[in-house]
């Protein structure tokens, strides 16, 4: 699977629809993803940095199927079955009225001003009904699958994906998550929530592998209406749940040429923290049915410089000057950044507000050691 992010253009707005087929049908949606945020950026203690916010949208669709389980409705619950799905995006307000921009996407491209995406070939997306914890075939007596891929058959911003079967009936919920399988993804019977696992770590600064592996993105689609092959679903929008940063840095003492990095390490700058010098590795997303894409975030998992708690590193391949790194969301944090280049040191810190669905342009003047 082939991504590229595209480097955004301040103020811009990018609206890129998709559209997933479902099981033996075929599917239309379109997600919102990285959105723009003039508020966010990092910031320098003594040069201020120059940064371009932007926000694009990802991707994300989806199909969906599932059902309520209830006991007392065992009607509904023997009409849950294997079912052609059409996911449709419910209307969207513009990026004008809501404020943000709009980029629906499995594939990132840069294209110096701003963020570009697009679906390609075999693109997928994991979905899992939220309605019900199990469901036994009847005819079978065993166990159906209630969670699935979707793929997308078409090179487009607008694309079609299919799956498999998928089982559901009316007002089942659907996760929709990309990448597809999400790690250590945990269904809980009481209450029917779920989680799952988002990992930063062993990033290599290119845009390709970020939009492959650490661009997640999370949706929730509601089956509508069904016949006995059929269903449809609504779609309201996708969000993503991270911020993408790309970095370049200079001696402070020789401005005007980039340093070539051999190797990046993040961590939480400032004194008075226990986790000053480490960065969370990875982070839990909790879902549930009835909650909105909108109200679901991750929560980081920082840990004690002593308790295990280490650097973020980025180790890029060659020695770019610029490199892309996916970063958890948080408010008003300093950060410290060490990078190597040329067989020398150079620190520095920096202060920004990450938003979910960011894309913020860092420059950054660092101190040789």
């Amino acid at each position: 699977m082939k991504k590229i992010y595209t480097q955004p253009r301040i103020e811009t707005v990018a609206n890129t629809p998709q559209k997933m087929l479902c099981a033996s049908g075929g599917i239309n949606a379109q997600i919102s993803g990285y959105n723009q945020n003039t508020g966010g950026g990092f910031s320098q203690p003594t040069t201020p940095v120059i940064i371009g916010v932007i926000c694009s949208s990802l991707l994300m669709l989806g199909t969906a199927c599932s059902t309520t389980n209830n006991p007392d409705q065992p009607k509904q619950q023997a009409e849950l079955k294997p079912r052609t799905l059409i996911v449709q995006t419910s209307p969207q307000p513009s990026p004008q009225e809501r404020g943000i921009q709009r980029l629906p996407q499995a594939t990132i491209t840069d294209e110096g001003t701003t963020l570009d995406a697009l679906w390609e070939i075999n693109d997928a997306v994991f979905y899992r009904n939220l309605s019900r914890n199990e469901y036994i075939d009847p005819d079978t007596k065993k166990s159906v699958p209630l969670s699935g891929t979707l793929r997308a058959d078409k090179a487009e911003r607008i694309a079609s994906f299919t799956g498999g079967r998928v089982w559901c009936t009316a007002d089942d919920q659907l996760a929709l998550i990309y990448p597809n399988n999400p790690v250590n993804f945990t269904f809980h019977d009481d209450p029917l929530t779920a989680s799952y696992t988002i990992s930063v770590a062993e990033q290599d600064g290119t845009l390709e592998t970020l939009a492959e592996k650490y661009h997640h993105i999370y949706g929730i689609a509601s089956v509508v209406s069904v016949t006995e092959t059929t269903a449809n679903a609504e779609l309201a929008e996708m969000k993503s749940l991270m911020t993408v940063c790309k970095f370049s840095f200079v001696d402070k003492d020789h401005p005007g040429t980039s340093l070539p990095i051999t190797s990046l390490q993040i961590k939480k700058g400032g004194t008075g923290s226990p986790y000053t010098g480490t960065y969370p590795q990875q982070g839990t997303v909790s879902i549930a049915q009835n909650v909105s894409a909108w109200d679901v975030s991750v929560g980081p998992e920082w840990k004690a410089s002593d308790n295990g708690g280490k650097p973020l590193t980025i180790t890029p391949t060659g020695s770019p000057t610029e490199v892309y790194v996916a970063l958890f969301p948080e408010m008003g944090a300093t950060y410290s950044f060490t990078v190597t280049s040329g067989g020398n040191t150079y620190t520095g810190t920096a202060t920004a507000t990450l938003n979910e669905g960011e894309y913020v342009v860092a420059p950054l003047k660092l101190t040789k050691n």
